[in-house]
């Protein structure tokens, strides 16, 4: 009975439980697409990029007409028809960009508003990475705090069967005291366990934008891809289109259509203006035909030119300082997938050594003490040792595992890659407008 108490713990920590799991209320996939559409940061980041595409139109816009109404050469007399000059004029002047400053500066726009678009996916895979690592830590922290409830209950009986040999006068104290201590020692064990798994829900809720819930929900269980052998299929994921990268990019093109567009400033726009002024009869009866005038002007750039000159160098200099800083980020994204492929793989050869090895053997090792415990030839102390190496390294097991799925969590993080992990990712928002 009490072998089968044990057992029945360490499938749960490896994640084998499967007939009591059937019914899940909450998988990976609902998880994502929760943060997908609850998430304020990624709710603000989309709202941010939306901005910025709302400024695209006026920076390429034309300045607006400018309309003139009014009386022209009125005598202070307030007639308007004592003076052939005198007239009721209408007019407009209107700006036109020869040169395309507005055109650039309206692809500066376009290139910031692509900028803010790759920071929303950016902002994406990172919530995404950072919820299935709360969710592996919820996860294996009710794996651990089942197994710990497991070692405890079987404590308890080997409690009753140390008393009872005790009693008996075929057992000793110290076996009674013994196994109350591993018992005792094991309930802060699970506290500690039943506070991992309270915290990590907590923040599981928060990245799915909804209130800390009274209840845990139920986790189901994650297979996500084994790491493979070869680094090449990691490292192959830091390209060009990776958000991070692609923000910068676009910065840099932001900076550089800014630079142009202000170096274009200096060269004068073409001013039209046209007026019409209708005049009255003069005294006497005597009509007058209506007046109007018509010019063509042009900027002449001799005080602000050295400005627009140092905004466009400042804008160049920018562009340089943002393509170093993607060549950086490009080179920090292949450092961090290295290291965290690092991290998995070692991560994984440790699963599969305690999983494979070190747990089957002390499974073994608890049977055999067992044995040779009904048979008299050993103590009680002998079946609490083993018990416990196995309760110690079955907890090992799953915190590797755990290691193993936040190496992986902080690899979509990175990359947004999702199929290296087996993972599917819920649509992005905007492709479904």
């Amino acid at each position: 009975m009490i072998r089968s108490a044990l057992l029945s713990a360490v499938a749960l920590a490896l994640g084998l439980g499967g007939a009591s799991r059937l019914a899940l209320a909450l998988d990976l996939p609902a998880v994502l697409r929760e943060v997908r559409d609850a998430n304020p940061t990624l709710a603000a980041r989309r709202q941010m990029a939306e901005a910025a595409r709302y400024r695209i139109g006026p920076a390429g816009a034309w300045q607006s007409p400018m309309l003139e109404l009014g009386p022209v050469n009125v005598p202070t007399s307030g007639s308007f028809n004592a003076e052939p000059m005198t007239m009721k004029m209408i007019g407009v002047t209107q700006r036109v960009p020869l040169f395309g400053a507005n055109r650039l500066s309206a692809q500066s726009a376009r290139a910031a508003a692509s900028a803010e678009t790759s920071a929303v996916s950016m902002t994406r895979y990172d919530l995404f990475g950072m919820a299935v690592e709360a969710y592996a830590d919820a996860y294996f922290a009710a794996a651990l705090r089942g197994h710990a409830e497991g070692h405890i209950g079987a404590m308890a009986r080997l409690v009753e069967s140390a008393r009872a040999r005790y009693a008996a006068g075929t057992g000793r104290l110290d076996d009674v005291l013994r196994a109350q201590a591993e018992q005792a020692r094991t309930l802060t064990d699970l506290e500690a366990f039943r506070g991992e798994e309270r915290g990590a829900y907590a923040r599981l809720d928060a990245l799915r934008g909804v209130d800390p819930g009274l209840a845990p929900d139920t986790l189901a269980v994650v297979a996500l891809k084994p790491v493979p052998a070869d680094p090449s299929a990691w490292l192959a994921a830091v390209t060009d289109t990776l958000p991070r990268l692609s923000e910068l990019k676009a910065q840099t093109a932001h900076y550089d259509f800014a630079a142009r567009a202000a170096r274009r400033m200096v060269w004068p726009d073409l001013e039209l203006k046209y007026s019409y002024g209708f005049r009255e009869e003069l005294a006497g009866g005597i009509p007058q035909d209506n007046m109007w005038s018509a010019s063509v002007g042009f900027m002449v750039p001799i005080f602000a030119g050295q400005r627009e000159f140092s905004e466009g160098a400042e804008m160049d200099a920018m562009a340089r300082a943002s393509e170093a800083e993607r060549r950086a980020a490009e080179l920090d994204l292949r450092q961090r997938v290295a290291e965290t492929y690092a991290v998995a793989v070692a991560a994984q050869r440790t699963v599969r050594l305690y999983a494979d090895t070190v747990v089957t053997v002390e499974e073994r090792a608890v049977d055999a003490s067992w044995v040779s415990y009904s048979t008299g030839s050993t103590d009680l102390w002998r079946v609490l040792e083993a018990t416990h190496a196995l309760y110690t390294e079955v907890i090992a097991l799953a915190r590797a595992r755990q290691d193993l799925m936040h190496a992986q969590a902080r690899m979509l993080s990175l990359t947004g890659r999702a199929d290296l992990l087996g993972i599917a990712l819920p649509e992005a928002e905007e492709t479904r407008r």
